[in-house]
């Protein structure tokens, strides 16, 4: 299909959307859709099966190309799957997915104009679809992009023609080049599930794109009627970034006005969603920040019947190998919580679906897990797994004489694999056991056993990843599968013995190797659907099979590769330094890494003798620890670190340090007596461009005066750049003086240490002086998270905000103040 051309593309899109693929994989037998009827509409709203249909949900914009793992690449089947489990066991109902905005990548559905249609692109999105629908979700899939992303843009039409990307929407050789492409999508026949995805009602929508900026009326009508005909059930959608297009008010044939939020706030979503109804459109919030997901946000949008639906930015599930898949855009969103505030997001958009579409029923069974690795360190098991959807933490069992019982306190968090086992030695067998959010045990993950010396990986073979080669070998959603005689091969010092987990009676054989290339077939056995050989500790071994329905898993027992037999050696205190003075806060503990260490235990007392400690902390694998406890300041503590393996425990030096005093004295952060004037002034503090006018000047007396004229955006604010950071360490809270005349505003107070942003809002200016405790900042509900670090005082910015109006703000002697 590479070969396809695009001068050619229009003529033959039907043929080519109506054959499935060559190396299509089998359809699985649990793909039986939940979704029977579409949803349609009437006027402003949403119907199901004759009922109201409302919703919440969120984004999963790398179901068919990934980013996030190992660069641009597939997901893989699991990562699909756990991510749309994860929003089903939530109470999500529709998934907004970029997975067919996917061109100008070598990756994509469309590589180039030139190379033509890549099926292979498509073996992720067939899953995703065919898999949404098993579960009874729906889909909202943007057919391109605003911005040029990883997995492509509108200006991957544009760019062939030479044109800029507004040619998107005017020129009609680019026109007719994006329409061939949306009737090649509508049009394909998913090998999963048998039907065209225009006749699959899991695809609840098709979008345009994803904030298209530039749509015209005569665009959206073209385009609404090209659409229409090619998926006439299915609805059409179309917005922009973050305000409502009115062309898309005033196009007969959209359906669906979606609106895009950072940060969103309930009054204006609601004002949002009564001017689209009342234009006859059904309304979305197609994204919003998942940072600002509260329940003072989302509750009153609840009780509103014209918000129909609002999807947060964004959802990542579980990692292959531990943990969870990891994004830096300050938005990401894991179940059940990586912090306090993610949880209480968590918890919102919970009790958001809750009362838009009520559960039926009880939440599925959770579980299982995958037990993905039992290393050693220092000679200590340390266990690693895959998490389950839905579970809001894990019980770690081993059994040793034939019971299961708990080897830990309370419930680990998917954060917290690998995880160490310092209470066990011997030959133990382990299980992971998934809880949910109500404290209901899910179904335990298969056990895996090891002896004193031995380690296990396995490998779900949901990627070629792990293995070192492969041969005639396709990964499908059930099995690694083979085409005519495949093989894979695995590489592990001091190999034992194996295991490989077939379906459908393929024919195996299993070789070892000391070099990874000469070969020997080593006897079998085979029963119940396993394969089991011993390796010999060969370093190499490699499975050969054909027929059948594939391999399923693969697990590999080996030899500790860096066994122990004597206590680990002595680490040394590195920071705080011995007998250091003045050190802020509570610090980062380190220390030298202890030859033959499996981990450390460190001990922080303010008596010599570490008797009474203040902190102690266990189970440490690497030689850095951050407490999350506060130490007192102006004290001399003493502290201490030990080594230990499973051979036994090294003691370290005691070292001492005393922490700073606090200050008894305020920190000037600015008092505006050192600019010359109303220039300098105005240089330093710079105008943010998105919001309404506003003009510093310098007052007399040396106050910072903002004279602001408030509009559409609805705020206006300036902001001054420390360099270097100010250091106000230990003090109280920020002091300032205000007056205000003209249009009352709220005043937001915002500040930036350590790249991280706070602020505090104030009804209105106070005439007079205003003390602001640093324990009064919250985060902006745009912003990530992050600790507040006083020694990096980076920015400072004031912001008025509410209705139009002009007014006056005046600023004066901006302190840091100390404990009263």
């Amino acid at each position: 299909m590479r070969s396809l051309r695009w001068a050619s593309l229009a003529a033959v899109v039907l043929a080519l959307s109506l054959a499935p693929p060559a190396h299509a994989a089998p359809t699985p037998t649990d793909l039986n859709s939940l979704n029977t009827r579409f949803v349609t509409r009437a006027d402003s709203r949403l119907s199901l099966d004759g009922k109201p249909f409302r919703f919440a949900g969120t984004n999963i914009y790398w179901l068919g190309l990934d980013e996030n793992v190992g660069g641009v690449a597939y997901p893989t089947f699991f990562r699909i799957r756990d991510a749309l489990d994860t929003a089903k066991a939530m109470g999500m109902t529709v998934v907004r997915s970029h997975m067919l905005a996917s061109t100008g990548n070598p990756l994509s559905i469309l590589p180039s104009k030139e190379a033509g249609f890549n099926e292979e692109a498509f073996a992720t999105v067939d899953y995703a679809i065919a898999y949404a629908g098993s579960i009874g979700l729906r889909l909202i899939l943007p057919l391109t992009d605003e911005w040029s992303y990883y997995h492509g843009g509108h200006r991957d039409f544009t760019d062939p023609y030479g044109l800029p990307s507004q040619a998107f929407y005017t020129d009609e050789r680019v026109i007719a080049d994006y329409q061939a492409y949306a009737e090649h999508v509508m049009r394909r026949v998913n090998p999963l599930t048998g039907k065209a995805y225009n006749a699959d009602p899991t695809i609840m929508a098709w979008e345009f794109g994803n904030e298209l900026e530039g749509m015209t009326l005569d665009w959206i009508n073209r385009n609404a009627t090209a659409f229409r005909k090619w998926a006439p059930r299915q609805l059409i959608a179309a917005g922009r970034r973050f305000e409502i297009d009115a062309d898309t008010l005033a196009a007969p044939g959209v359906d669906i006005v979606d609106v895009h939020y950072y940060p969103p706030t309930a009054e204006r979503v609601r004002a949002d969603a009564a001017t689209i109804t009342g234009a006859g459109k059904v309304y979305l919030g197609g994204e919003y920040a998942s940072t600002a997901a509260t329940k003072e946000l989302l509750t009153p949008l609840a009780e509103d019947r014209n918000v129909t639906g609002m999807l947060s930015w964004s959802l990542f599930g579980h990692h292959d190998r531990g943990g969870f898949v990891q994004h830096d855009d300050g938005f990401t969103l894991h179940y059940p919580g990586d912090d306090e505030r993610m949880r209480a997001s968590v918890e919102a958009q919970v009790a958001f679906a809750g009362r838009v579409s009520p559960p039926r029923g009880r939440p599925a069974r959770v579980g299982p897990p995958l037990i993905v690795q039992v290393g050693k360190r220092g000679g200590l098991n340390e266990l690693s797994w895959r998490g389950a959807a839905g579970a809001a933490g894990y019980v770690v069992e081993r059994s040793q004489r034939g019971r299961w019982s708990a080897a830990h306190q309370g419930l680990l968090t998917d954060n917290e694999t690998p995880w160490l086992d310092t209470g066990a030695t011997g030959e133990v067998t382990y299980r992971v056991v998934p809880v949910d959010r109500d404290g209901r045990r899910g179904t335990a993950s298969e056990p895996v056993r090891v002896a004193r010396s031995q380690v296990a990986l396995i490998d779900p073979l949901q990627t070629t990843d792990l293995a070192d080669g492969h041969e005639n070998v396709t990964i499908t959603p059930v099995a690694a599968v083979a085409e005519g005689e495949a093989w894979m091969s695995w590489s592990r010092p001091g190999l034992q013995r194996v295991r490989f987990e077939v379906s459908g009676r393929p024919r195996v054989r299993v070789q070892v190797s000391g070099d990874g290339s000469a070969w020997r077939t080593v006897r079998h056995e085979s029963e119940d659907g396993q394969v089991t050989a011993d390796a010999g500790g060969a370093g190499h071994v490699r499975v050969l099979w054909s027929g059948g329905k594939g391999l399923t898993r693969a697990t590999l027992w080996s030899a500790d590769p860096a066994p122990v037999s004597a206590p680990p050696a002595a680490p040394a205190p590195l920071t705080p330094a011995p007998d250091a003075r003045d050190v802020l806060g509570t610090p980062a503990f380190t220390w030298s890494p202890a030859t033959g260490a499996g981990f450390y235990t460190l001990v922080v007392s303010e008596h010599a003798d570490l008797s009474d400690p203040v902190l102690t902390a266990t189970a440490i694998t690497g030689t850095e620890h951050k407490p999350a406890e506060q130490l007192e300041p102006g004290v001399t503590y003493h502290w201490r670190v030990t080594a230990a393996n499973a051979a036994g425990r090294t003691h370290g030096a005691v070292s001492s340090f005393a922490t700073r005093p606090l200050p008894t004295a305020p920190a000037v952060v600015d008092d505006f007596t050192g600019y010359a004037d109303s220039a300098q002034l105005a240089a330093a503090y710079v105008r943010n461009p998105g919001g309404d006018q506003i003009t510093p000047s310098l007052a007399p007396g040396q106050d910072l005066r903002l004279d602001y004229t408030l509009g559409g955006a609805g705020y206006a604010g300036v902001t001054r750049t420390f360099s270097p950071a100010l250091d106000v360490w230990g003090q109280h809270g920020l002091e300032l003086r205000l007056a205000q005349t003209g249009a009352a505003a709220k005043i937001t107070v915002q500040f930036v240490t350590g790249g991280v942003y706070f602020e505090h809002t104030l009804d209105a200016a106070p005439d007079g002086v205003v003390r602001i405790p640093f324990a009064e900042f919250d985060h902006p509900s745009w912003a990530g998270a992050g600790p507040l670090d006083l020694t990096r005082f980076e920015q400072l910015s004031f912001y008025v905000g509410g209705a139009p109006g002009t007014g006056t703000l005046t600023v004066d002697q901006v302190t840091a103040y100390p404990t009263p």
